[in-house]
């Protein structure tokens, strides 16, 4: 049964240099790939700061307290787990204790908006599980009414099969609805596609 208390989960890097946007960096360097990270983040933050459903930022390694998320309303806390699956499933036992349904999005995308994860929300008053596939064969946002902790276990995270071995790991495949597919940046091909973001170099 649902609760109707949404949360949103974002997942992000810490801003450090060499450790955030590998890929991108073997093009741009890895100043540069810091710095179109931190665009994005900002970003996500400009998004997540204007919803109305409570909103929890997980870091990967300690919390940023002068970034742009904002503190006054936002929880922060930092990712627990030996990889992505890992990091994710132990925030959502956290996080099912007292929200649902639960929404869960990266920092890597330009194109996000707030309808995006709003439409998630609305989404889920009818479908059990949204997904927001990316162009890489992964996906940028991933909803749910209840926790399964399959649909996180034995991925190859950062393959272009991790959408596909989601879905697969879905019990009841009827429930399930797909957003529109957008890009993550990670490459200097994905990077060329948004020109307003490329620019800030």
């Amino acid at each position: 049964m649902l609760k109707n208390n949404p949360l949103v989960l974002v997942f992000c890097k810490n801003q450090i240099i060499g450790k955030v946007k590998s890929r991108l960096a073997m093009n741009i360097g890895q100043k540069k790939a810091l710095l179109i990270y931190s665009e994005l983040v900002n970003k996500t933050a400009l998004i997540v700061n204007s919803l109305s459903s409570e909103v929890h930022v997980y870091y990967s390694e300690y919390i940023e307290y002068n970034d742009n998320f904002n503190s006054s309303k936002i929880k922060k806390f930092i990712q627990k787990g030996n990889n992505l699956g890992d990091r994710i499933i132990n925030a959502l036992i956290s996080s099912f204790k007292n929200f649902s349904p639960v929404v869960v999005i990266g920092s890597d995308l330009w194109e996000l908006e707030t309808s995006d994860i709003e439409d998630a929300f609305e989404i889920l008053k009818n479908k059990n599980i949204v997904i927001g596939p990316s162009t890489d064969g992964g996906y940028y946002l991933i909803g749910m009414n209840y926790f399964d902790t399959k649909i996180f276990e034995n991925k190859n995270w950062g393959q272009e099969s991790v959408l596909n071995d989601t879905i697969r790991d879905i019990k009841d495949k009827t429930n399930i609805y797909l957003l529109d597919e957008k890009t993550d940046i990670d490459t200097y091909d994905d990077l060329c596609q948004f020109p307003d973001l490329k620019i800030k170099l």
